[in-house]
């Protein structure tokens, strides 16, 4: 199975934040990348040092930008 490591595009780190500022919660968006509560859990926390699942991070970042794209209504925009 193909590994990133931490020098490649994808940022387990920022993608959870980017989950998290969609205001899905883990079981919902691993629905909805078409992954495991846990597959998604152990990608995003892995830490800068560690390698992760190519597959895995591939699914992830389709699933944000379809997310993005058109955001859940769960999602609270505040301007600041």
């Amino acid at each position: 199975m193909p590994l990133f490591t931490s020098n490649e595009p994808h940022q387990p780190k920022g993608d959870h934040n980017r989950r998290l500022a969609l205001g899905i919660d883990i079981a919902d968006f691993a629905a909805e990348a078409g992954l495991t509560q846990e597959q998604v859990h152990d990608y995003e926390f892995t830490t800068i040092d560690h390698d992760f699942d190519r597959a895995v991070a591939e699914k992830y970042e389709a699933a944000l930008e379809r997310l993005e794209a058109n955001p859940p209504a769960s999602q609270i925009v505040r301007n600041s």
